[in-house]
């Protein structure tokens, strides 16, 4: 569940509401960022290679609550499909960008069963990249908001 936020959470980060870029290195800052029921990752940065209106690329590393560390990536269309999620477990993500450049997305997991749907959106500034959705898993449904700030 933790690995299947945290990419979700990477993969929301790339798009950009305002379509500035968010490529680039980000790294979450703890104390923005709220998980509900879920327990908190410890350190998540964000790496996004590509972020265009079609495609987007990047990948996360991190430490969840109990300490065990992680890596997660896409790299893909935009383009309302699943596709897999660079990991281990089976996941998938579809998104998508509506005319606004805002992007949404939602991951299953491997046996098809919907475990996140979010949005992500890029400060005009483009130092913040928030990322706000909802997350499934065995104890329930609970909300995230995940704020990352550009490291470079």
């Amino acid at each position: 569940m933790v690995v299947a936020s945290l990419l979700t959470l990477c993969a929301a980060a790339t798009f950009a509401a305002t379509r500035k870029s968010a490529e680039g290195t980000w790294k979450l800052d703890t104390g923005k960022s709220s998980y509900g029921t879920m327990p908190a990752p410890t350190y998540e940065q964000l790496k996004v290679d590509t972020d265009t209106p079609a495609a987007l690329k990047w990948t996360i590393t991190g430490a969840s609550g109990d300490g065990k560390s992680f890596t997660v990536g896409y790299d893909g269309p935009i383009d309302g499909k699943f596709h897999p999620v660079m990991s281990n477990d089976g996941t998938t993500v579809a998104y998508k960008r509506d005319a606004g450049g805002n992007l949404s997305w939602t991951v299953k997991d491997k046996d098809g069963n919907v475990i996140e749907s979010a949005t992500g959106h890029l400060s005009a500034d483009g130092n913040t990249l928030t990322l706000k959705g909802t997350l499934s898993g065995p104890s329930g449904k609970s909300d995230f908001v995940s704020v990352f700030s550009k490291a470079q």
